[in-house]
């Protein structure tokens, strides 16, 4: 209990780390550091139409199961690539840092970015961390084992990219493009338990996918469906080591039940054909889907979830959210079995950093784990 006071009261104690110094030219803003942090904490969700990329950056400390306590800083910012379209929907783009106690430490950028007149879409990510981690090995069965791990440090770096053209209406089309380079490091072999082969995974990706999206706002929808298809390919010739595939489809469906409560359902099936390495399997668990479970300590080629949020607004810029969801790991969809299911259920807070950009604070529970989660945008 104490421990759950603890985390709390870090992540309520969130600090803004920059932006204070550009408020100590505006006449506007009150004298005194103080009163300056008050100034930018109250009005980081104004809407300033002035600007052509309106960023602001907030910083304190955050909980994860998989990293521990630690420190992060996040800048978040919002633009339209034509300010003349009232219609056109605006674009996003973050950048955040961090470290833990455990030693992990990471950063990445993650942006979407709509064209003038919707013609062309990008979302683009990019990351390097370095995680202290755990392996159970590879099926329902051995994730089932909760103390049979193997200690390890995964060191990572990622780049992806979705390109896509409008077809017709709401409708889009493109190429999608991964690479992810990932090392095991620092090995636990004195336990028996399972090891991670090989310890060093490269792998470069690209293929088609469609997509259908009528969200009224990609970082926090209040209606609309999102639809996405996608399929990719690591050939040889592409430098990998192993052939194989990856198919993933993605359903989003949102509806505004009352003026401040929104209903949130998401759906995701992950499918891997061919020799697939242990570190792009299929992995249940993390912020997004079955919080509460470690992330990765059940893996397999098929993975199946399902989830059902309600978001609601209660004062002001907070708000708060319940859940639940439920996920499946197995070798084929023929082998799936619903006592195997993986259940997950939870609350969360929501505090408006940007013009309905919120900076989220989620506990999961799971059969036997839970976990704290702090992050930006709604996990889906």
């Amino acid at each position: 209990m104490m421990k759950n006071i603890c985390i709390l009261i870090l992540v309520l104690s969130t600090f803004p780390v920059a932006g204070l110094g550009q408020q100590a030219a505006d006449t506007s803003a009150p004298k005194g550091i103080f009163n300056r942090f008050i100034h930018y904490m109250k009005h980081t969700n104004d809407v300033k139409k002035q600007k052509k990329f309106d960023v602001s950056v907030i910083g304190g400390p955050y909980y994860a199961p998989e990293t521990s306590g630690g420190i992060a800083v996040i800048a978040a910012g919002l633009y339209k690539t034509d300010r003349s379209d009232s219609l056109l929907p605006v674009s996003s783009a973050s950048i955040y840092g961090s470290v833990s106690l455990t030693g992990f430490y990471g950063i990445g950028i993650n942006s979407n970015t709509i064209f003038p007149k919707e013609k062309f879409r990008l979302l683009a990510k990019a990351s390097f961390s370095s995680m202290p981690n755990k392996y159970w090995g590879i099926g329902y069965e051995d994730g089932s084992n909760k103390d049979g791990y193997t200690d390890y440090t995964l060191v990572t770096k990622k780049i992806s990219a979705d390109f896509s053209v409008k077809i017709h209406g709401r409708l889009f089309g493109g190429l999608s493009v991964m690479l992810n380079d990932g090392s095991a490091r620092k090995i636990d072999t004195s336990g028996g338990t399972p090891l991670m082969q090989p310890e060093h995974v490269f792998a470069f990706g690209a293929g088609p996918f469609i997509s259908f999206d009528s969200r009224d706002f990609i970082p926090n929808p209040y209606k609309g469906v999102y639809v996405r298809a996608g399929y990719k390919f690591f050939p040889s010739t592409f430098g990998n080591d192993e052939v194989f595939g990856k198919l993933e489809v993605q359903v989003d469906w949102y509806k505004r039940l009352w003026k401040t409560g929104i209903l949130a359902l998401d759906f995701f099936t992950e499918s891997n054909y061919g020799e697939v390495p242990w570190s792009l399997m299929a992995e249940a668990g993390g912020s997004n889907r079955l919080r509460g479970y470690f992330e990765g300590r059940y893996r397999d080629k098929k993975y199946l979830s399902g989830q059902v949020e309600l978001r609601q607004k209660i004062v002001g810029r907070n708000g708060a959210v319940v859940w639940v969801g439920a996920g499946n790991v197995c070798p084929a969809y023929k082998n799936l079995r619903l006592d195997q299911t993986l259940i997950s259920y939870g609350v969360g807070y929501r505090w408006e950093f940007k013009k309905r950009v919120n900076i989220r604070l989620d506990f999961g529970m799971g059969s036997d784990q839970s976990g704290f989660y702090f992050g930006i945008n709604e996990v889906f």
